[in-house]
């Protein structure tokens, strides 16, 4: 169990404005108004066309980051079905294998950059799509173990498995990768933690009560390392469709989000002290100025810190 205080992530990227400029002030705004002292960071094709503009917004403001791949692994998945670290196909096997290596290695540029831990660890998935098998991610654990022990000073980041919404005939779902009981048998035996998505472990079972769920499980078992709050819901509106990965804000800023502020506080109150980090990733209108995507974010991130965030409603 974590007797830290969990950190305080964003997943800044689904909020960010799209000029430069604007997304200098979004930064600015979440460290200066606390509303974040970490980010959860997407990696697709590397971390941007300029990583030293991306260490530059974090050094001195955002440490206890998260790099995900969940962009680039669907990403990849969309072009090559047997991509993932779970794959029984050994070519998407190996290509997943050398993916997550160069986040490793991008990981550990951006700390080198910035002088500090500004990311601590990586978030990876159990793809691809509807075959991924459960001993095919036992054995790419395996291998990146051994890989990490023959690499001279190691790795500054760890690894933490996010669960996703899980393959179901009867479940249109999104992501589609193992069930999370598959996922608990693998990090207990590889020794890492589990990150829930709020909104991915929804749209497993077209559920809002899955994810308290989930982590109250995860938390009992020793397992749960973070939760994102990132809303969904079963009808369409301004951000997708029903049931859809879209990041939805709290209800009370879009009403087709079943994530309301009990439902944060009650999986909050499941998780216990059993954190590391907790945060939130949602989208806001294309239209919203700085302002006010940093109060959508911060009446999320009020909630979870159960703190005097600045969200200026």
């Amino acid at each position: 169990m974590n007797t830290a205080r969990p950190a305080a992530l964003v997943g800044a990227y689904a909020a960010l404005p799209a000029l430069r400029a604007d997304q200098e002030r979004f930064y600015e705004g979440l460290a200066v108004r606390g509303i974040a002292d970490g980010l959860e960071i997407p990696f697709r094709d590397g971390l941007g066309a300029d990583v030293r503009w991306l260490a530059a917004q974090l050094r001195g403001r955002f440490t206890r980051s998260v790099i995900t791949l969940i962009p680039g692994t669907m990403m990849r998945v969309g072009a090559n079905a047997g991509f993932g670290l779970a794959s029984a196909d050994h070519d998407g096997r190996q290509a997943a294998l050398a993916f997550l290596r160069e986040a490793r290695v991008a990981a550990e540029q951006v700390n080198q950059l910035t002088g500090e831990q500004s990311v601590s660890a990586l978030h990876i998935h159990t793809a691809p799509s509807t075959t991924a098998v459960a001993e095919m991610f036992a054995r790419s654990l395996d291998e990146i173990a051994a890989s990490a022990s023959a690499a001279a000073g190691g790795w500054s980041t760890r690894l933490v498995l996010e669960h996703c919404d899980a393959y179901a005939p009867n479940v249109p779902g999104e992501k589609r990768f193992l069930p999370l009981e598959d996922e608990i048998v693998l990090a207990r035996e590889s020794g890492i933690g589990i990150a829930v998505n709020w909104g991915r472990s929804a749209i497993e079972a077209q559920d809002p009560a899955r994810p308290l769920a989930q982590i109250g499980r995860l938390a009992s078992d020793g397992l749960l390392e973070g939760v994102m709050f990132s809303g969904a819901g079963p009808t369409a509106n301004r951000y997708g469709g029903p049931w859809a990965d879209a990041h939805l804000p709290l209800t009370e800023d879009e009403p087709a989000s079943l994530m309301d502020a009990d439902e944060v506080r009650r999986c909050l109150r499941a998780a216990g002290g059993a954190l590391s980090y907790a945060g939130a990733k949602i989208q806001v209108p294309g239209d919203a100025g700085v302002d006010e995507r940093l109060a959508m974010v911060g009446r999320v991130m009020r909630l979870v810190t159960g703190s005097g965030v600045d969200a200026r409603r």
